[in-house]
């Protein structure tokens, strides 16, 4: 599609701006999109979501799955389901470093009834370059984390779960761990509390971790997971040499699985077992825990535990004004100062 140019002031010949413009983009960019979308399938992207076809890509995804379909068969042996999740926000600013809220919620679950369910905080971290420096990081990514409250929050959430994944895997035996996301080693995990030291610790106590990601980045996934969407039941396939061949520092057996029936979502799941038996522990899985709509419920309920809420959060900014001898400044957004009713 060829730029348009409404207008023209003097001394400027649009046209050949027009020209150059169109030029310079052919080079890297193709524009001949009669060609190359015709006869394509298509789904629309909505803002950030991950969203895949409901019935996969269809026949020439194909070349991609040559993996086989291995059933799931739920194990009805009474075995404890503890699933974590946690959630992070930033609370405040100051002159010289930002303050940030964590919650970590657990849920244990046996024969698929959930027994108990906790939330861990909401507890109060101050990062600054005095506080960060007692983090054992590298100093660049420590300097990172002090201007990009994205990576703060990720460094705060990381650690809070590492020490609740640690204390979980330590104290259960012969249990299933699951977890919120993949079994990947972070730049902001203390050395200590890695989660290939949780994966050890679930392998001397004879215990599975299973980390379970709703999306993921990987487009190649998507066209993987196609067979998957045409059988009726649990299954998984096997996805190692595609995510270990993409993705560094992964842990445990990388697979794509369905844990409900044919309209269920397909998911990364990546797992770690005592006896390196990943048919054992999903089958663990799906008979202790309630899968609702293809998820497990345990980790479902960890998110709604581990979630602030307004009046958390509301009652947090009070707790500080009360008790930390702070003298709050009058703020404003400079992007609705700027553009108005329009800003999203």
């Amino acid at each position: 599609m060829a730029t348009q140019l409404n207008f023209q002031p003097d001394g400027i010949n649009f046209g050949e701006f027009e020209r150059a413009f169109n030029r310079s983009l052919g080079h890297c960019l193709s524009s001949h999109l009669q060609e190359l979308l015709k006869g394509k399938k298509i789904i629309f992207n909505s803002e950030d979501k991950n969203l895949i076809p409901v019935d996969g890509w269809g026949i020439r995804s194909i070349p991609y799955c040559t993996t086989p379909l291995t059933t799931i068969q739920p194990r009805m042996d009474n075995t404890t389901i503890c699933a974590v999740d946690s959630s992070t926000i930033q609370l405040a600013e100051t002159e010289d470093g930002a303050l940030y809220g964590v919650k970590g919620g657990v849920v244990l679950s046996i024969g698929a009834q959930a027994s108990i369910h906790f939330k861990i905080g909401p507890i109060l971290f101050y990062l600054s370059e005095e506080t960060i420096g007692h983090s054992q990081l590298d100093h660049r990514v420590a300097k990172i984390i002090l201007i990009d409250s994205d990576f703060a929050k990720r460094l705060i959430r990381i650690r809070v779960e590492r020490v609740i994944q640690m204390e979980l895997s330590s104290n259960f035996s012969k249990s299933v761990i699951l977890i919120d996301g993949s079994l990947k080693s972070s730049l902001f995990e203390e050395k200590n509390q890695s989660i290939k030291n949780v994966a050890e610790n679930c392998i001397l106590k004879q215990n599975s971790m299973i980390g379970i990601s709703k999306s993921s980045k990987l487009r190649i996934i998507d066209r993987v997971c196609t067979p998957l969407t045409k059988i009726q039941g649990a299954a998984y396939m096997d996805v190692n040499l595609i995510i270990k061949s993409l993705v560094r520092n992964t842990i445990g057996d990388n697979l794509i699985a369905k844990f409900g029936n044919h309209n269920s979502p397909i998911l990364r799941v990546d797992v770690v077992s005592g006896n390196s038996d990943k048919d054992e522990a999903l089958g663990k899985l799906l008979g202790n825990d309630s899968i609702a709509c293809g998820y497990p419920e345990t980790l479902r309920l960890a998110h709604h535990v581990s979630t602030f809420s307004s009046t958390e959060i509301s009652c947090l900014r009070g707790h500080v004004l009360s008790n930390y001898d702070v003298t709050e400044l009058a703020s404003k957004d400079i992007r609705k100062t700027l553009l108005g009713s329009i800003t999203v």
